[in-house]
Parts: C-alpha cells; structure tokens; sequence
C-alpha cells in the first residue's frame, strides 16, 4: 500500500509539473501581450500629448494673454447665448437622423434618448483620446433602448459615411468662396475615394447580403451551434443597417438632416465671430469648419486641447484675422461647443449609473432594457 500511495503521489507530481509547465508559457504569453498593448497605448498618449504641448506653444506663442481678456471683455453674450444654444440643438439633430438609420424600426425609438445616449458618447470622446464614445453608444442603445448591438453598430457606420459625404461636399464648395490652401485641396482626392469606397462596399453587402450570410455560415460550421448562431444573426443585423441606402425616401431625408447638422456647426462658428465683432462671413465659418474637422483626426491630448486651438489661428490668419484676436476666438469657441456636451454628458452617464429605485421611472426605463445584452437580441 505504502509503494502504491509513493508511485500515485509521483504520478501526480509529475502531472502537476507538466501543467505548470504548460501553464507558465500561457501565462508569459498573455502578459507578454498585455504589456505589448500598454506600451502601444503609453505611446499614442504620449504622441498625442506631445502634439497637443506643441501646439499649445505655438497658439500661444506670441501672444499676450490681456488680448485674450480683451476679447472676452468686449464680447457680447448675447451672441454667446445663442451659439450655446445652436449646441444644444445639434444632439437633436443628430438623434433624430440616428433614428431614421433604424428604418423601418425606428417608430419606437424617443428622441430624447437617442440625444441622452449621443451627449454621453460626445462626452467620451471629448475626454477619452480613445473613440470610447461609439463604444458607449451600443452599450447604451442596448440597455436603454433595447437595440441589438450588432444594428447599433451598423448604424454608426453609415452616420460616419454620411458625415464624410457631406465633408467632402464642403471642401468641395470651398473654392467657389475662398481659394483653400494645398493641403486642403489635396484632401478632396482621400475624402472622395473613401466615400466612393464606402458606397460601393454597402451597396455590395447590402444586395449580396445573402450570399455573405452563407458564406459566414459556412466559414463557422466547425463551431459549436450556439455560437454559429449568434455569429450569423449578428452579421444579418450589422449588414440590415445598410439597408437604408437602398430607399431613396429614406436616403434623401437622411442627407438632409445631415446638412442640418453642419450648417448648425457653420452658425455657430459665424454666431461666435458676432460675439466678438468680428468682420468675418459664412465663408470664412465653413472654411473654419472644414480645417477643424480634418486637422483634428492628428493624434492629441483629450478634448483635441492645443491643437483646436492653433487650428483655429491658422485658419483665422487665412483671413487676416490678428494672432491675439484669433486666439480669443479659439479659446471662446473651445468652451462653446465642448462645454455643453462635456457637461450633459456626464450628468446623463451619472443618471443612467444611478440605481433604478433612486431615480424616477423613464419611458422604456433601464428595468425593461437591461436584458439586451446580446449582441443579436432583437428590440422589444
């Protein structure tokens, strides 16, 4: 009995040494690639914190911080008011168009939520360098509005490509006003490749939507069933969101809301050269515009701090506008249109991390919507 009990217990030894063998090179392996991935994450913040110091200085370079004061001490508020509110209209905008993208499931949908969810994910990626806001945009469509995720996300795909498109028409009407310098010129070339691109794949994946739903099927028959089956729900409802584009109705309203939505943004540009006198036309606020939105994809601090700033210098000097004048505006503008956002944003990602019996009841309130966690569940 007593060789036995030695022979079993060497056994189990010599198998515990082998699993821990085993288990020491997973182990290396993951935290091998978790330190990989910190790194790389160390290293973008780091770029985008170096991008956003320099740009700082060269805003601010040169320029005595009582022009800045004096800007906001000549500034009519009046003007200031009706920017800040020109803000607060745009997340209404926008949710009515991300409504539409549910077509035709969109009857259900309250606007002000959709507003809630898009003020929360504009507060995210105003303070996280990171694009967590879309993230946070299908956790929420899900627990608040019962959304698959899977549509959720197809839905943000085509709102980027409907803002890319109206983009490209922009820099495209620019020259008829203003003659763009170089490098905005050359970005005409990228923005109409993307979005010819983008069309182009939808409308492929959309009218061979089921062939691509054969060929997903086909490709994950060696996994279990249940998987197959979430995987190929998943993939139907992510391509269902591109069949927007195939209504005309529905594609025309889409683009016009999405007009809506820019032409807030030129107002409040032009609203806040008012508040400060400045003599300066719709032209010059949709060239602002224009600037703005391509030069601040470059990597940065959170809230594209610095680099908003110097863009708005630049794009001011085009128009002769003085350093300290123009770095006025930047700073007022700053405030105008990440202000609000910043603000209601997290008030409603508190209100929603507030527990249910603490807060009063809402319509398709947290209760009923915490059950779609899947990414496939179907709105109820």
């Amino acid at each position: 009995m007593s060789e036995t009990n030695q022979e079993t217990r060497k056994q189990n030894d010599s198998i515990e040494g082998h699993q821990s063998e085993a288990i020491a090179p997973s182990l290396w392996k993951r935290a091998n690639g978790l330190w990989q991935q910190t790194n790389i994450r160390g290293l973008q913040v780091a770029l985008g914190t170096g991008v956003s110091a320099v740009s700082l200085w060269l805003a601010f370079h040169d320029v005595p911080l009582s022009q800045v004061g004096a800007a906001f001490s000549h500034a009519d508020y009046r003007f200031v008011a009706l920017a800040l509110a020109l803000v607060l209209v745009s997340p209404l905008a926008r949710a009515a168009r991300w409504r539409l993208l549910y077509h035709p499931d969109q009857k259900g949908l309250s606007y002000l939520r959709l507003a809630e969810v898009l003020l929360i994910g504009q507060m995210l990626n105003i303070v996280v360098p990171a694009r967590l806001g879309e993230v946070a945009r299908i956790y929420f469509m899900g627990k608040v509005e019962s959304q698959s995720r899977a549509r959720t996300l197809g839905t943000i795909a085509v709102e980027k490509w409907l803002d890319i498109l109206v983009l490209l028409l922009l820099v495209l009407l620019v020259p008829v006003f203003v003659s763009p310098p170089p490098w905005l010129r050359g970005s005409r070339g990228n923005l109409a490749v993307f979005a010819t691109a983008f069309l182009g794949a939808a409308l492929m994946l959309s009218y061979g939507k089921g062939r691509l739903l054969t060929l997903v099927e086909s490709l994950s028959r060696f996994l279990p069933e249940g998987w197959r089956t979430e995987i190929h729900r998943a993939t139907g409802l992510a391509l269902g969101s591109l069949d927007v584009l195939l209504s005309p109705w529905v594609g025309l309203r889409l683009q016009g809301w999405s007009l809506l939505i820019w032409s807030l943004s030129v107002l409040v540009n032009y609203t806040v050269f008012l508040a400060l006198g400045l003599p300066l036309s719709l032209a010059a606020a949709l060239f602002l515009l224009i600037v703005l939105q391509v030069g601040v994809a470059v990597p940065s601090a959170p809230g594209k701090l610095g680099v908003f700033h110097y863009l708005c210098t630049l794009a001011l000097g085009f128009f002769g506008v003085e350093k300290g004048a123009a770095m006025g505006y930047a700073v007022l503008l700053y405030f105008v249109v990440f202000g609000p956002p910043a603000l209601l944003g997290a008030f409603f990602l508190w209100w929603e991390s507030v527990p249910a019996p603490l807060s009063p009841p809402k319509v398709g309130g947290r209760g009923a919507a915490l059950g779609s966690e899947s990414w496939t569940s179907e709105p109820r």
